[in-house]
């Protein structure tokens, strides 16, 4: 269990995939440190969806990685872009596409996700959470 929150990570970074690897291999080394192994597996997978999101979507690749603990146990993720576009969510994606599941995936594993304008700054923010099963 833990008792105090440690402070939020924040990087700055470029979605492009050849980075993609060393943000997971970041992600994961963060999780472990907060005590949040069993969460690396998910919260990489939403991180790469959401990084491959901003590539293929938004004219600027420059992104927000934040990384912050849950005071009730477990993690949150987001990715800030500059584009005002919400992605759009299928309930059932056409599994034929080259992409389009990007967002069903995250909404799959996440316990929790959503999308968040960012007021005043312009773009959004996409995020999912993940709670630590108590043992």
């Amino acid at each position: 269990m833990h008792t105090q929150s440690p402070p939020e990570v924040v990087l700055q970074l470029l979605a492009e995939p050849e980075g993609f690897a060393a943000v997971r291999q970041a992600v994961r080394a963060q999780l472990n440190d907060w005590g949040y192994p069993e969460l690396a597996d998910a919260a990489t997978l939403c991180v790469t969806e959401m990084l491959a999101n901003v590539h293929r979507h938004v004219d600027n690749p420059e992104c927000e990685l934040r990384l912050s603990t849950l005071t009730a146990g477990g993690v949150r993720v987001a990715v800030s872009d500059r584009s005002p576009e919400l992605p759009v969510w299928y309930t059932e994606p056409d599994w034929d596409t080259e992409s389009g599941r990007g967002i069903f995936l995250i909404a799959s594993v996440a316990d929790l996700w959503g999308v968040t304008p960012r007021q005043g700054r312009g773009g959004k923010r996409v995020w999912a959470e993940f709670t630590a099963v108590k043992s």
